[in-house]
């Protein structure tokens, strides 16, 4: 069996869940794909994906992702889940948005490598040490008192004060990361993008970058019709690429 478990998350309609689980299953093995849905529960009922959960979370559903602070805690605590059960040999979790493309047939077999070379539990896309600085995340997070108790209460580093900040559209983390992460509760809300990397920091865990894969990785528009192209450059995956999975 694949080691990777590849968690998928998607909120598109059954119709278009099937094509991109299609796609995926072309560069990663289908039994290795736990899909996390978060849209309507009807869709959801609808696909035929063995290996899925239906996250019903609020905090997921978010219209202003910065601002109402989206959450991946109840996703990722899903996919725990699923680990404990089904998924007991998976040893790591890579993690994909819906329009987050894979485009190399051994991406996993990469994924674990780069791991492994950088001494890693998670590689996380645009990785930044954000404390003491103007960052928008970080400005919004350091006016709530709690946010800082919270590191110092916790962390098994030498400095608690470091704060992390990442892209959320894709990650890749050890079982033991993952799972560390996913059994604690948010005391308060807190942006995925600052909360995930920082929580695993301060638990003790070590978060790198993808290095020269972050230029494949943008935060707007829709790189759909440059796939070929980033694929010729050296990518492995492409976000964001949303045409190929619409209705």
């Amino acid at each position: 069996m694949n080691s990777v478990l590849n968690l998928i998350l998607s909120h598109q309609s059954s119709r278009a869940v099937s094509r991109m689980l299609a796609y995926w299953s072309e560069y990663v093995p289908a039994g290795s794909i736990l899909l996390a849905y978060g849209g309507p529960r009807e869709e959801f009922d609808a696909i035929a994906h063995r290996q899925k959960c239906y996250v019903d979370d609020s905090r997921l559903r978010t219209s202003d992702h910065q601002r109402e602070f989206q959450s991946y805690s109840g996703l990722f605590q899903q996919a725990a889940a699923f680990l404990a059960t089904e998924g007991t040999a998976f040893r790591f979790v890579h993690f994909a948005e819906y329009d987050h493309l894979p485009l190399v047939a051994d991406l996993n077999a990469r994924q674990v490598q780069l791991l492994r070379a950088e001494d890693a539990d998670v590689l996380a896309f645009h990785l930044h040490r954000v404390d003491g600085t103007n960052h928008p995340h970080f400005l919004y997070h350091a006016a709530e008192d709690r946010f800082h108790a919270l590191w110092a209460g916790i962390s098994r580093r030498s400095d608690p004060k470091v704060v992390l900040s990442i892209f959320g559209s894709g990650s890749f983390w050890t079982r033991e990361a993952f799972l560390a992460v996913s059994s604690r509760t948010e005391p308060f809300r807190m942006y995925l993008e600052i909360y995930l990397p920082t929580l695993a920091h301060h638990l003790g865990f070590r978060v790198r970058g993808f290095g020269v894969q972050d230029r494949f990785i943008d935060v707007l528009g829709d790189e759909t019709d440059k796939i070929e192209a980033a694929r010729a450059g050296g990518a492995w995956t492409l976000h964001p690429a949303k045409r190929l999975w619409t209705d």
